[in-house]
């Protein structure tokens, strides 16, 4: 299952980061005043579904992707957290809109052809939100802003 599920994303690579750069809506920096939402580097998308990938492919102990671009890179330059609501939270909202693009790909429109049964699609969506909570968990551990950001809800999170 995990093989062919690696597959089939793989194939569907372009159509899901296209969807991913669409899904998703973060706040601009708060010093960028005029602009209403952020920009989050491509390259950023193409790193983590490959390492989303990798942690479907190999499990959670897979090793971390050294050529991932991580949050603190852009966050707070080109985007940036506001106070505690989910849609304010740049790693929330990115791991959210992550599984909509990434299940986006499993839609009847999408795949016609029923290459996924309904329980395949579901055993599916729950390997892809697993990949993707380790993946943004680690992004989390790693995210500078949460450690002076008082509205963080991971501020305590060590």
């Amino acid at each position: 299952m995990h093989a062919r599920l690696v597959s089939y994303l793989r194939d569907n690579r372009d159509q899901i980061i296209e969807n991913w750069l669409t899904e998703v809506d973060i706040p601009a920096p708060i010093e960028s005043k005029g602009l209403e939402s952020g920009v989050v580097p491509y390259e950023f998308f193409t790193k983590a579904l490959d390492a989303v990938l990798d942690l479907i492919e190999n499990g959670p102990d897979a090793g971390n992707n050294p050529q991932v671009l991580h949050l603190s890179k852009f966050l707070g330059v080109s985007c940036d957290c506001r106070e505690r609501c989910f849609g304010g939270r740049v790693c929330l909202e990115l791991q959210d809109a992550g599984l909509h693009a990434f299940m986006s790909v499993f839609d009847d429109e999408w795949d016609a052809e029923h290459e996924f049964s309904p329980f395949d699609r579901e055993c599916s969506k729950g390997l892809i939100n697993h990949a993707l909570s380790i993946f943004f968990s680690k992004e989390i551990k790693l995210c500078q802003q949460r450690t002076f950001r008082s509205d963080c809800p991971f501020a305590a999170y060590n």
